[in-house]
């Protein structure tokens, strides 16, 4: 374990069910900052989505979450009680899938969120945008296929 501030937090985890999941996105949650850009790095049907779903239910959000594989990018406020605890109001999900260059994800907003204050952003499919470390404190997940459906965390 490696200490981030005031949480401990695994640099290198194996989830082996939902629950380990939703335990990882909690703590993984309390890391968070306003200005930080996550990369998603893992391979199609690797849990990236599903992490973001489980991250986004630790900070308190309700509305569903879905993948914006078509819509490229969602915003979602966190409740106003969880934003002034974690001293951030919104997560900014983009899923970088489909998009060929780097100023597709320019046009579609991505330097209005990435690195502000107040927005913690997601970015799945980050390897395919490598100019998305630029922005923010930059952080990336590399999630990859385990031992029986497990699957393998790691922030580099």
């Amino acid at each position: 374990m490696v200490n981030k501030g005031t949480v401990d937090y695994m640099t290198h985890v194996t989830v082996k069910t939902l629950k380990d999941l939703d335990r990882f996105a909690a703590l993984f949650a309390k890391t968070l900052r306003g200005g930080d850009v996550v990369g998603l790095i893992g391979d199609l049907g690797a849990g990236k989505t599903t992490f973001v779903q489980r991250l986004s239910a630790a900070l308190g959000i309700k509305k569903p979450v879905r993948s914006p594989t078509f819509i490229l990018m969602q915003l979602f406020n966190l409740p106003v009680a969880t934003a002034k605890k974690v001293r951030f109001r919104q997560v900014c999900h983009i899923d970088a899938y489909r998009l060929e260059k780097e100023s597709e994800l320019m046009a579609i907003g991505f330097a209005d969120y990435a690195g502000a204050p107040d927005t913690v952003t997601l970015v799945e499919w980050a390897e395919k945008m490598p100019g998305v470390n630029r922005f923010g404190r930059y952080r990336e997940i590399r999630i990859s296929f385990g031992k029986k459906g497990e699957r393998v965390f790691e922030e580099e």
